[in-house]
């Protein structure tokens, strides 16, 4: 049972869509862990190390779309201009 409590706190912070979903899964996870045996801290310590990579990731490629968006309306703003 503690694995799996351990897993679906974990399993939260990535299911979390918006911020008060993440505050809570985020409180309830270091709850969680403060009070956690030290080999429970140290697993969870290393999957909070894998969700923060995995954070890194979406994080560069939300920026990665973001600029490509971007780009795209310039160009269309470019063409709207050429064409007045």
């Amino acid at each position: 049972m503690k694995a799996m409590k351990k897993e679906e706190l974990t399993q939260a912070l990535y299911d979390a869509k918006t911020m008060p979903a993440l505050t809570k899964a985020n409180e309830e996870w270091l709850a969680f862990y403060r009070a956690a045996s030290d080999e429970d801290k140290e697993s969870m310590g290393n999957a909070m190390v894998e969700y923060s990579h995995w954070l890194l990731t979406k994080s560069r490629e939300s920026r990665e779309e973001f600029k490509q968006f971007m780009a795209e309306v310039e160009a269309l703003n470019l063409e709207a201009n050429q064409h007045e």
